[in-house]
């Protein structure tokens, strides 16, 4: 029986079945990445403790090679290499000046190098280098290229590579690799982090690891699997956080397919009423009938969940190569997959299709054989159900609201951010309880608004649509998670976005700003400035040694000679992302910064003495808390009365709003050249790391959060082809009546469209009011300079994909109404 009634219905079985199967190809992608990410990362983070048993670290002074060799002569020991490491200037042969590199230490003992040599050999000797394949592909290096390192005293010394390796630990992926006498050479001293050691056999390594630990007291010491665990848990953070992100979307996914699968098999067993009906008076019991349909549901859930596991291996595979090749920080590394991918996503599939197939099989036996020759009717809003579930509805939606108001004023950022989570969750299931009178309400105002446009079709698609408010709810629900969230993450990282922008603004008010340590700043560049790329407006400055008073105040420690800067107010407020700064510099006022207050004593109103020679002018201070400016700061009439020849000292520049501001440090860099007098410095290259790492995450987001729309828009067509089965005779006798084929598929169309644009109007509002209260939380103890911001192009643009894809649904559903006849429609049972 449960075979032939799958096989009877299985078109009716797609939608629920898809649903179930992108709800556990999301959990199973999720759980293999994660699990191949980790595994790749204890992979590398182990790589250089792979040759030895235990692991010397966190000595409380430097780990010395008399130590290290101290340490090798050890009862049980049976061998000792210590790890060096450092930093370094190098010039490398594709770039105009030297650059910061780390430097990855060659174990003396060759029984404990990890290193892989791909081409060339190891470096022996101060003047030779090996470096990782990441870093020889990205810097154009090979054997035979020579760097350039710049050693303690200044001097310049040629390194030539003579390896390339690979295998290192995740260190090591971006280092140089040297032995001990080059880091001597080039740093003055060789001292050991971390200090592998190797056990003779059949020797007792807790005793061994007690003898360590009293000859270097204070240190740690670890087996290698200790400590490479250890190095897993600190480099995997960002895996863990990529994980939770992945996991907390596939619960959304799986959550939004719970939802299409109960509303599928709703629909499904009002259809099949008079079907369960003849069983039960052929002598089938309750139990029977209830049985059978949890078995269709777990048979459906099984091929489901089959099916989804393997489409989540496939794209999980693709995760995996993308992330490798991706700049988050996760070495590469093959698919792994645990039993754990697929015992959790396949138990995910059969519980979540069982659990909601539950109800409706219920409600389903439920119904005498007599009673079920007439159509189910939903529970009303004034019924007993439906009073209990408002009253729930909006009790949580109190409580939820309540617990989001209090986590805005909370002060600890984990209290705030947990009750925010519980508040914002608990309002929303206040919501999704509420649906039945939400959305009906909401599809007869804007059937109101529309109607009179629309003519027979339109009203009758309003009529259609509230006719069975708990399914048109439970549709309705599916995409009101996904635009719920969509508009949340939107509003989200607008308005991050946006505070930070003026938190930099208050902070680092300059976006580009090159300045001379001594003298004057050459020509080439004061000019050369204004024309890179990207650069809208820009400012000079001019600077000389002045000596600074507070005036009236002779006494030691109140004067000081230091650098005073001016610069032509009209043209730095064009600059500066924060003209409040200069407010007064034009109208003999000096602007201060915090320190020169500090040393001179004076505070906002007191008034400076500035002169050279028999040269003075005396001006009013104006103390400002930002260190990104001069901290003396004076208009550049002020400064020529007492310096009528001050060179040029700096340019400020701001960046375009449309230029990468990456791209313009890079390409304000070339015009410095390589100068070391020369400082580059100012807030756009910050300004830019924070609007891609927000963009990346919103796009990361969006693309998650759009496989849980794509499913509710699988159940937003599951309903209408149900709806239409549902309604053959009344719409037959519609078209006997008069209504044209086009004037039906409208009112399929009016419906679905309906449907959708509830929870579009829903989702924003409740997406948005999330969205501000999610930045109050995160951003609380962050920033002063809490701003939000609704970027309404975006959520347009949500707005009417949602409605497209709503109108979409339709269209099979409505082809299918029109092809049957009229006649034959009456006689259908």
């Amino acid at each position: 029986m449960i075979l032939a009634a799958l096989r009877g219905h299985a078109g009716r079985y797609v939608a629920g079945g898809l649903a179930i199967m992108l709800g556990v190809a999301f959990v199973a992608t999720a759980l293999m990445v994660l699990s191949s990410a980790k595994a790749a990362m204890a992979q590398a983070a182990g790589a250089q403790y792979a040759r030895a048993d235990l692991v010397v670290t966190n000595a409380p002074k430097p780990i010395t090679a008399a130590v290290v060799d101290r340490l090798g002569r050890l009862d049980g020991v049976a061998g000792a290499a210590g790890l060096a490491g450092g930093a370094v200037r190098v010039q490398f042969p594709d770039a105009s000046r030297p650059t910061f590199a780390s430097v990855s230490g060659l174990p003396a003992d060759p029984s404990f190098r990890w290193q892989r040599v791909d081409t060339g050999r190891l470096p022996s000797g101060p003047a030779e280098v090996a470096v990782p394949r990441d870093l020889a592909r990205d810097r154009g290096l090979k054997v035979g290229s020579v760097l350039r390192v710049e050693l303690v005293r200044g001097a310049i010394h040629p390194a030539r590579v003579v390896g390339v390796v690979s295998g290192g630990s995740l260190q090591d992926s971006s280092s140089l690799v040297a032995d001990d006498s080059a880091i001597a050479a080039w740093s003055g001293e060789v001292t050991y982090g971390e200090v592998l050691v190797r056990t003779a056999p059949g020797a007792d390594r807790t005793a061994v690891t007690d003898r360590l630990r009293e000859d270097v007291r204070g240190a740690t010491v670890q087996t290698a699997a200790q400590r490479t665990d250890e190095q897993v848990r600190s480099f995997t953070n960002g895996v863990d956080v990529l994980g939770g992100l992945l996991l907390g979307f596939a619960g959304i996914a799986v959550f939004v397919a719970t939802l299409v699968v109960a509303n599928t098999f709703t629909i499904l067993l009002a259809q099949r009423t008079r079907e369960l009906a003849l069983l039960r008076c052929v002598g089938a019991l309750r139990r029977q009938v209830f049985g059978s349909v949890v078995v269709e549901s777990l048979l459906l859930g099984l091929v489901a969940s089959v099916a989804g596991i393997a489409v989540g291996t496939g794209l999980a595979g693709l995760a995996v190569v993308l992330l490798g090749r991706s700049s988050l920080g996760i070495p590469a590394g093959g698919l792994v997959v645990t039993p754990a991918g697929i015992a959790v996503p396949l138990v995910v599939g059969l519980v979540t299709t069982v659990l909601a197939a539950l109800a409706p099989a219920r409600r389903a036996t439920r119904v005498s054989p007599l009673a079920a020759l007439r159509p189910e009717l939903a529970a009303g809003a004034r019924s007993r159900a439906g009073i209990v579930r408002t009253i729930l509805a909006v009790l949580c939606v109190l409580a939820g609201g309540a617990a989001l108001l209090g986590a805005m004023t909370l002060t600890g950022f984990m209290a705030a951010l947990a009750i925010g989570i519980g508040g914002g969750l608990l309002s929303f299931v206040g919501i999704l309880l509420g649906a039945p009178l939400l959305v009906p309400a909401l599809v007869r105002l804007l059937g109101a608004l529309t109607g009179r446009f629309g003519g027979p079709p339109a009203r009758l698609a309003v009529g259609n649509a509230v006719r069975n408010p708990r399914r048109t709810a439970a549709t309705a629900a599916a995409l009101l998670v996904g635009v719920t969230l969509i508009a949340m993450m939107s509003v989200g990282a607008a308005s991050v976005q946006k505070s930070f922008n003026a938190s930099l603004d208050s902070r680092y008010p300059l976006d580009l700003s090159v300045d001379v340590s001594t003298g004057a700043l050459p020509d080439a560049v004061v000019k050369g400035m204004p024309g890179v790329e990207g650069v809208s407006r820009t400012a000079t400055l001019t600077g000389a040694q002045v000596r600074v008073a507070a005036a009236g105040t002779p006494a030691p420690g109140q004067s000081i000679e230091t650098t005073v800067t001016a610069v032509d107010p009209s043209k730095a407020n064009a600059v500066l992302r924060n003209p409040k700064l200069l407010t007064g510099v034009g109208e003999r006022t000096a602007v201060v910064g915090p320190s020169t207050a500090n040393s001179l004593g004076v505070r906002n109103g007191d008034r400076l003495t500035l002169g050279t020679g028999s040269s003075r002018v005396e001006l009013r201070a104006r103390v400002v808390q930002s260190e990104a400016l001069p901290q003396v700061l004076v208009s550049s009439a002020d400064l020529a009365r007492v310096a009528p020849k001050a060179p040029v000292t700096a340019v400020w520049a701001r960046v375009a709003d449309t230029a990468d501001g990456t791209q313009v440090v890079s390409r304000a860099q070339e015009v410095v050249g390589n100068d070391d007098t020369i400082h580059l410095g100012g807030a756009a290259a910050e300004r830019a790391i924070y609007d891609k790492v927000l963009n990346v995450l919103l796009l990361v987001a969006t693309g998650l959060l759009a496989v849980a729309v794509v499913i509710a828009l699988v159940g937003v067509g599951n309903t209408l082809s149900l709806s239409v089965l549902e309604r053959t005779r009344e719409q037959a006798m519609l078209r006997a009546l008069g209504l044209t084929k086009g004037q039906l598929r409208a009112m399929l169309a009016g419906e679905a469209l309906l449907i959708a644009a509830a929870a579009v109007v829903a989702g924003l509002v409740l997406g948005t009011a999330y969205g501000f209260a999610g930045t109050r939380i995160l951003l609380g103890e962050v920033t002063s300079h809490i701003e939000f911001g609704v970027p309404v192009g975006r959520l347009v643009l949500v707005a009417a994909v949602a409605l497209a894809a709503g109108l979409a649904a339709s269209v099979l559903p409505a082809r299918r109404a029109v092809r049957v006849p009229p006649a034959a429609a009456i006689g259908t049972e």
